[in-house]
């Protein structure tokens, strides 16, 4: 290339390297955080050995080792970003052919992995092990001796293939474009294909999951076809540069830059789902206890599911605003204050937070060993194992607590929180006074034939708050579950209208005229408690209610009242 085109394509480079940060920094954050929250990263040698002992596990233990870091959105996506313009650097290298063309070209391959990438449950093993390939066909190709060069190759497919996978298929077919001899490109080939069928019978792995590569994808039923796409891609743009260079020079680089660009921006937008993001967002935000946060995001985009809503609601509850705000969001029944297992979008791990927060900690624990369960890989999860050992502490089962803090303490982000309570276990008193812990051994359910119905949700709610009458979550969860119930009679009996410090919350108040009008109660009856404000308004919504007018103007009117979900949802 001429100084002109380096600094083209030094420009484009940074270029998509900015954008793939960005994109997996901001707009898409919390699939990165996904990723890291699917595994349990342990520094030890027993997870090392675990790890590579199967084909591609090298290259999974890399990408694994990598993963740990997406704690964060903006590491990871730095990450991603690297590992891809890594893979395009390495495709260059190995392109006989420099022109423009073929730099514009060699993008195609990261950019069809970067669309597997932003789907559900890709692998960062996916890039390590594709630039796995790549370097070392570049160091076979970089032998002079011929001689060497083919035996040397001939040696690394099998050995290529326990180190990263089925991806040794673009290895022995980029060495058989190198040699340009059909038949050691034939036997090269064969060797490569020979490997998944050799490992077979002595690998519990289906043949389907052995050839396409075990760690290239989480989910192992409807495994996507870009990443063999890819690997077809780069095998046809090195053919293509070992032609000859065409006469004349290719005049419309900076044109093809920008139909790349377009073309690999709108195939990463369709491959991307906001709507998963979203439910990312709101369940990993719950399983940190991010609750301003979440109410935060609410305020931006409000939640969608029935699982979003829970979070929310979780969060209204945390910070003192469930009773006032609930019903400036979407709720659809209680399904959107205690998910239900067959709730469309259910989350196990954020529906285990909920219930633990409540002080059902065997529900908790329920839930907790569902989210494992629904892993694709069947890895464990560092955010799952952090609530079972506190549901453990909870519970007094410190034995149990201490196999979930040993694990977590081989981490890198969960060692500190880890060690500090495995050194507590000295004085197990030292440990049940902390604060969190304390708080909640009082207002968790102290039986032990605890069975939670759904259906009866209401009763575990009493049965909490007659064992800790502190127990402010479950109070206010029970009254939400009546007025999402619409049994006014129960909220009634329960709502303790003279014991709030401050003002009755809004909705609760609602609940209190709504009711008084049912049985025909006095305006200039009402107890001193009930805004003055909210009258009006209730006698706004009774007047436009028996006018009949349309529901879509009484949303825009009163969408943000009780009332409206009592006659309306």
């Amino acid at each position: 290339m001429n100084r002109s085109r380096k600094i083209t394509d030094t420009v484009f480079l940074l270029l998509f390297f900015g954008a793939v940060t960005l994109y997996f920094a901001i707009w898409y954050g919390f699939h990165t955080i996904n990723l890291e929250q699917l595994q349990l990263f342990e520094w030890t040698g027993v997870y090392f050995a675990q790890t590579v002992a199967v084909p591609g596990g090298f290259a999974d233990y890399l990408g694994r080792f990598l993963t740990q870091f997406f704690h964060t959105p903006i590491p990871g996506a730095l990450i991603i970003a690297g590992l891809l313009v890594l893979i395009r650097f390495l495709i260059l290298r190995l392109c006989r052919r420099k022109d423009v063309l073929v730099a514009v070209l060699s993008y195609i391959p990261p950019v069809l992995l970067l669309v597997v990438m932003c789907y559900r449950f890709p692998t960062v093993s996916l890039l390590t092990s594709f630039a796995l390939v790549l370097g070392a066909l570049l160091s076979v190709t970089k032998i002079s001796n011929t001689r060497a060069r083919r035996i040397c190759a001939l040696i690394s497919i099998p050995v290529l293939y326990y180190l990263a996978g089925s991806f040794v298929l673009l290895f022995a077919a980029g060495i058989a474009l190198r040699e340009r001899n059909k038949a050691y490109g034939a036997i090269a080939i064969l060797l490569a294909v020979a490997c998944p069928l050799v490992a077979y019978p002595l690998l519990s792995y289906p043949l389907g999951r052995l050839l396409y590569g075990l760690h290239y994808y989480k989910v192992h039923v409807h495994m996507p076809v870009w990443p063999w796409i890819a690997v077809a891609a780069t095998l046809a743009l090195l053919a293509f540069a070992r032609t000859e260079h065409p006469s004349g020079s290719f005049r419309y680089g900076p044109l093809a830059y920008g139909l790349l660009f377009a073309a690999g921006t709108a195939a990463v937008l369709l491959a991307s789902s906001q709507v998963d993001e979203q439910s990312l967002k709101y369940s990993i935000l719950t399983g940190k206890r991010a609750w301003n946060r979440i109410v935060t995001e609410a305020t931006r985009r409000a939640p969608r599911t029935y699982s979003e809503t829970a979070c929310l609601n979780l969060a209204l509850c945390k910070t003192g605003h469930l009773g006032g705000h609930m019903f400036d969001y979407l709720q659809d029944g209680p399904e959107t204050l205690l998910p239900h297992e067959n709730t469309p979008h259910h989350d196990g791990l954020s529906t285990a937070e909920i219930f633990y927060q409540l002080g059902m900690v065997n529900n908790a624990r329920r839930y907790c060993f569902e989210a494992l369960g629904v892993i694709p890989d069947y890895q464990k999860s560092a955010p799952v194992f952090k609530l079972l050992a506190e549901t453990s502490i909870v519970n007094e089962k410190y034995e149990l607590a201490r196999k979930y803090l040993t694990a977590l303490s081989h981490t890198l982000y969960y060692r500190k929180w880890a060690n500090e309570r495995l050194a507590k276990f000295e004085d197990l008193m030292e440990l049940m006074i902390m604060e969190e812990y304390a708080m909640k051994h009082l207002e968790r359910y102290k039986g032990e034939d605890y069975i939670f119905d759904y259906n009866a949700a209401d009763v575990s709610l009493r049965q909490l708050l007659a064992e800790y009458p502190g127990n402010i979550t479950a109070l206010n969860y029970l009254l939400a579950w009546s007025l999402l119930n619409k049994d006014l009679g129960a909220f009634m009996a329960d709502c303790p209208f003279d014991g709030f410090t401050e003002a009755v919350p809004k909705a609760y108040q609602e609940a209190f005229l709504l009711n008084w009008d049912m049985f025909g109660g006095m305006t200039e009856d009402l107890p001193p408690f009930i805004n003055k404000r909210f009258v009006s308004r209730k006698e706004s919504f009774t007047r436009d209610f028996e006018t009949n007018v349309p529901m879509n103007q009484m949303l825009q009117r009163y969408g943000d009242t009780y009332w409206f979900y009592y006659y309306f949802k």
